[in-house]
């Protein structure tokens, strides 16, 4: 007869599975995880420092507005010097303002008269050397108000081209460029300082303006070499007219 299961936990008087898989169903379960609750007191105190730290920060920010990074009667301190004179500079700069514009009007020149001023050979005649630069403004007013119809010399050399009139641009634009040109390119001659104004150039639309179409050679010799258009001299610092005497 085959040996008799025996239960050795039992005879040993040790627990069995089964009695300790229902001591463990006596005991209380441990709460789950994540499904703890806040206590009330906790909740309390966390709404009291909301509400008295919100009230704190919006009373010391004035209620956030921009005022509070401006007060009343605010003067801005001066800006810092860097150095120099700057009164000069600023004077200083009309001129080269002047010539900026000048330049800029300039650009549709550059086609025919090229940006070094030189022309094309043969072709468009140059400004470097020109007599009608280098000499009295009142001729080359008149050539930019009307313009010129060959043939007609430059430097010696005829061209047989038409240049035709600016007059459609503003008195004071046709001042800068005619600035411009006469400064960049103009061999100009003792005390001239190349500079024409607006004034001046008003001062042409006068003189000029009962001539019809362009300019011949001959019209433009008529006027004498050395006359310049009327107009007061201007501060090269100031841009403001020289008092006179």
């Amino acid at each position: 007869m085959a040996d008799e299961i025996k239960n050795i936990d039992y005879e040993q008087g040790l627990p069995g599975a089964i009695d300790l898989h229902d001591s463990v169903k006596r005991e209380n379960p441990l709460s789950q995880g994540g499904e703890g609750t806040v206590g009330l007191t906790v909740m309390v105190i966390g709404a009291l420092i909301l509400i008295l730290g919100g009230g704190h920060l919006f009373s010391s920010s004035n209620g956030f507005k921009s005022s509070i990074y401006i007060s009343e009667n605010y003067q801005p301190e001066p800006r810092p010097s860097l150095g120099g004179d700057e009164s000069a500079a600023e004077q200083v700069a009309w001129i080269e303002d002047w010539m900026s514009d000048g330049k800029k009007v300039y650009n549709n020149c550059i086609a025919c008269h090229q940006a070094s001023g030189l022309g094309i050979p043969g072709q468009f005649p140059p400004l470097v050397g020109s007599e009608w630069v280098d000499q009295g403004t009142s001729r080359l007013g008149a050539i930019m108000l009307h313009g010129i119809n060959g043939p007609f010399k430059v430097a010696g050399q005829t061209y047989n081209q038409l240049m035709p009139a600016w007059n459609n641009l503003s008195d004071e634009k046709i001042a800068q460029v005619v600035t411009y040109i006469r400064r960049e390119f103009g061999s100009l001659q003792e005390g001239d300082d190349g500079v024409v104004t607006t004034e001046m150039i008003k001062a042409a639309r006068e003189q000029f303006g009962s001539h019809s179409g362009p300019y011949t050679e001959a019209e433009l010799l008529a006027i004498p070499a050395d006359e310049d258009l009327p107009g007061s001299r201007v501060d090269l610092e100031t841009g403001e007219p020289l008092s006179e005497g």
